[in-house]
């Protein structure tokens, strides 16, 4: 395991309403960095970050998930945070150990 000083490390959440696409974005940034070999989908239930039965029966993210990527020297945290109000508690504490948001949002709504 390779070991990041400080300066090499990035904390990234990303935060947005209910399917808005953050938990596609961060199976994204998995994918182009190498760190899996496919994109997962929420309706195949073969994403990363939704890994929990029920966030797999709902289709929808419950919990915040912490992903990591390898991008130019740097580990990426990815914190996949869900968008449903109910849940907003994850998000808070998501963010509170962030040192950058990402905020997302669904373009055609």
């Amino acid at each position: 395991m390779r070991v990041y000083s400080t300066d090499h490390i990035r904390n990234v959440v990303l935060v947005g309403h209910q399917g808005s696409g953050k938990t596609t974005l961060s199976e994204s940034m998995l994918y182009v960095s190498k760190k899996t070999r496919r994109l997962g989908t929420i309706t195949e239930g073969s994403t990363v970050s939704d890994y929990q039965p029920s966030e797999k029966e709902r289709q929808m993210s419950i919990f915040s998930s912490l992903l990591h990527a390898e991008w130019e020297g740097h580990k990426i945290n990815i914190i996949d945070t869900p968008g449903y109000p109910d849940f907003v508690g994850e998000v808070v504490a998501a963010v509170r150990v962030a040192d950058s948001a990402v905020f997302v949002m669904n373009a055609q709504e």
